[in-house]
């Protein structure tokens, strides 16, 4: 079976950090009680960080009086091909009648296209700084020389692939040794019957596909600059947006194991599709998660352990209380997360990965020793809202983030109904070390 070609990227995201020009069209800018025209650039800036902007030029349709650009307001009024454009003004330069600045997007992905008419057949994606991966299920479809990862719903298909030539390695090498932000895989959605579908269907599964890869990634990861194509090979639409430059932290996922994702991603979709509330739900836990998942940057260890337990108490409440209906909203945080955990299959006690806890709690009187783990995070992370206990806490914050994200973590896995493997961020030497989790199939 012959191979098939490899995604190529729509735009020239190059190995440099270099702008990359996306769009170019007209421009009117109202200032002054007078309209200004000529012609914009919207560019991705990589440095000093991503960042979407239209840079314009306009002339004034009549002769100023000078002093004229004495200053120029943050609140322009906008418009690009026509099309109105929120936002607020960057950096700014005026000579005469012309004024040079930058306009900044309020909200992205920008669109600038009909996104209703249900005539796309595919939609490419670009995706930065995801981890490079290895082991999935469907290497043998994939094109020549490229790690492919098929995510696939009920309805939709969606493709992962690693850049040609070894383009993706090259741009890891960069991101270690420098930092920053580069192009590493591209991204195809296709629905599996083959029909057309809309810019507004592939916004939709991209939303989803935003909050799974940021939770296997351990940090936000999303695909930006999608382009719809129809039968022809001819653009339908287009969105434009900056990635995020990250570094992937430490997370359950084991990217020489991919068909891990493989196997959770239509567990996670039937979840998230379930009902809005569970959507919301998910949405919340995750876009918690990964600003947990720090190594004692921003935010430092303890604003990460009230994050996790936030977003372990999103699940909790959802699952016990909104969907199960087994308990009320009233209760302590702990007999919650207990409940939870139990009935998820996650073990509740004390366990020799996190010393510390165990060491501490070994210290205390025998009226006041926690009762199990989802006993000691909760009290911890109290320690830090309510700085009221006498337990001298500060020795167990480490043991206590680690030991939330793994909650999270699986937590997230069982509800999702995943009975693979994954990697214990409390117990694995290395981020290939897989193991079953602890409501799974013994191997």
């Amino acid at each position: 079976m012959s191979r098939p070609e490899p995604l190529q990227p729509v735009y020239q995201f190059s190995s440099a950090q270099e702008p990359v020009s996306l769009r170019q069209g007209t421009v009117e800018v109202d200032f002054n009680n007078d309209r200004f025209c000529g012609m914009a650039d919207l560019v991705l800036r990589f440095l000093p960080g991503p960042r979407l902007v239209f840079h314009a030029i306009v002339r004034s349709t009549s002769e100023p009086e000078l002093p004229f650009f004495l200053n120029v307001p943050d609140n322009l009024s906008v418009s690009f091909n026509g099309q109105k454009m929120e936002g607020f003004r960057g950096r700014w330069k005026a000579n005469g009648n012309t004024l040079e600045f930058d306009w900044i997007p309020r909200s992205q992905p920008v669109v600038l296209s009909d996104m209703q008419p249900k005539n796309s057949v595919a939609a490419i994606f670009h995706l930065f700084n995801f981890p490079e991966f290895r082991g999935g299920n469907y290497q043998e479809v994939a094109p020549l020389g490229c790690a492919l990862l098929v995510l696939e719903s009920e309805d939709w298909k969606i493709s992962l692939q690693e850049l040609p030539e070894d383009a993706t390695r090259e741009a890891w090498d960069q991101i270690k040794n420098e930092g920053g932000c580069f192009l590493t895989h591209m991204v195809k959605m296709e629905r599996k019957d083959g029909e057309q579908f809309s810019g507004e269907d592939a916004q939709e599964q991209c939303f989803l596909l935003d909050n799974f890869l940021s939770f296997i990634n351990g940090g936000r990861c999303w695909p930006v600059c999608g382009v719809g194509l129809d039968a022809s090979g001819e653009t339908t639409w287009e969105t434009f947006a900056s990635p995020r430059p990250v570094r992937p932290p430490y997370s359950w996922f084991n990217p020489y194991k991919a068909s891990q994702a493989e196997l959770l991603f239509p567990l996670f979709a039937k979840r998230w599709q379930q009902s809005a509330e569970w959507r919301d739900c998910l949405h919340s836990a995750i876009y918690w998660y990964v600003q947990a998942n720090t190594s004692g940057g921003s935010p430092s260890i303890d604003a990460a352990i009230i994050l996790a337990q936030a977003a372990l108490e999103r699940l909790a409440h959802h699952y016990l209380v909104v969907d199960q209906k087994v308990v009320s909203g009233k209760g302590r945080a702990s007999d919650r997360l207990r409940m939870l955990f139990s009935a998820c299959g996650i073990p509740n006690e004390i366990m020799d990965a996190t010393p510390d806890i165990r060491r501490a709690n070994g210290t205390f009187k025998k009226d006041t020793r926690w009762m199990d783990a989802p006993h000691a995070i909760t009290d911890i992370r109290n320690s830090l809202v309510h700085p009221v206990s006498k337990k001298k806490l500060h020795d167990c914050h480490v043991d206590a983030w680690k030991l939330s994200l793994w909650y999270l973590e699986l937590s997230v896995l069982a509800l999702c109904g995943y009975d693979g493997t994954y990697v214990s961020r409390l117990t694995a030497k290395y981020v290939t070390d897989s193991a079953n989790v602890p409501w799974g199939k013994k191997a």
